[in-house]
């Protein structure tokens, strides 16, 4: 009977974290980060590894705010989130990458890290390269 149980359980475990794997975000290793569709980007797309944040252990929620652990993840530039034009406001597109004191901003956060002594990109030519 043990035996059967031990097996029982672990056919369990198993589905169980087969389960769970599969109801994990399909997150992409590197993506180029462009403006919004209608946008006339000034500078370059930028180019950012999923793969890199991660093994910083930065968690998906510090950039996707809004992203509610178990729903697909939006990017910044989808409807409703950072989808406005103009460099001001929480809803501008600008305001996402830009932002200098708000860790959720790419560049709030790469700043603060700077000063922290990490080797992050923190100037425009940096990130918008030619």
């Amino acid at each position: 009977m043990s035996r059967f149980l031990t097996v029982t359980l672990s056919l369990s475990a198993l589905l169980l974290s087969a389960s769970m794997a599969s109801a994990a975000p399909q997150v992409p290793g590197d993506l180029k980060l462009g403006p919004p569709e209608g946008f006339k980007a000034r500078k370059t797309m930028v180019d950012s590894s999923h793969t890199r944040h991660g093994a910083a252990d930065i968690q998906c929620a510090t950039c996707h705010h809004t992203w509610d652990g178990k729903s697909d993840v939006q990017s910044c530039a989808a409807p409703g989130c950072h989808d406005q034009p103009g460099k001001k406001g929480e809803t501008a597109f600008y305001t996402a990458f830009h932002a200098k004191k708000n860790d959720r901003s790419c560049l709030g956060c790469h700043k603060t890290l700077k000063k922290a002594g990490k080797a992050v990109p923190v100037s425009c030519g940096q990130c918008h390269q030619k």
